[in-house]
C-alpha cells in the first residue's frame, strides 16, 4: 500500500507550487482534512470488506431492478466490476 504524506501546514509547501496545484492554502487545507477524514474511516488492507448493496444487471448491463447484498455472498468468491459509462 502506498503511503500519501499531506503536510500538516500549507505554510510548509513551497510558493512556486500552488500554481502547480491549482489550488489555494484554504483549499488545499479543507482537501487535506477530507482527505486524512475519509483515509481514517477506510477499511485497512486485510479486514472483511464492509457489506452494500446495488442493483443487478442483465448480461447486456441493462438494469433488472433485482438487489444484490454483498453479504449474500459469504462464502462463495463474488467479482465485481468497476467501469465508467460516460
Amino acid at each position: 500500500m502506498v503511503e500519501i504524506s499531506y503536510p500538516a501546514d500549507w505554510r510548509d509547501i513551497p510558493p512556486e507550487n500552488w500554481s502547480k496545484m491549482r489550488m489555494t492554502p484554504e483549499a488545499y487545507t479543507a482537501m487535506r482534512d477530507e482527505r486524512l477524514r475519509r483515509e481514517a474511516a477506510a477499511p485497512a488492507v486485510g479486514d472483511p470488506a464492509p457489506d452494500f448493496h446495488l442493483e443487478r444487471l442483465s448480461p447486456e448491463g441493462r438494469r433488472t431492478g433485482q438487489m444484490f447484498r454483498l453479504s449474500e455472498g459469504r462464502g462463495r468468491p463474488i467479482a465485481l466490476v468497476f467501469g465508467s459509462y460516460t
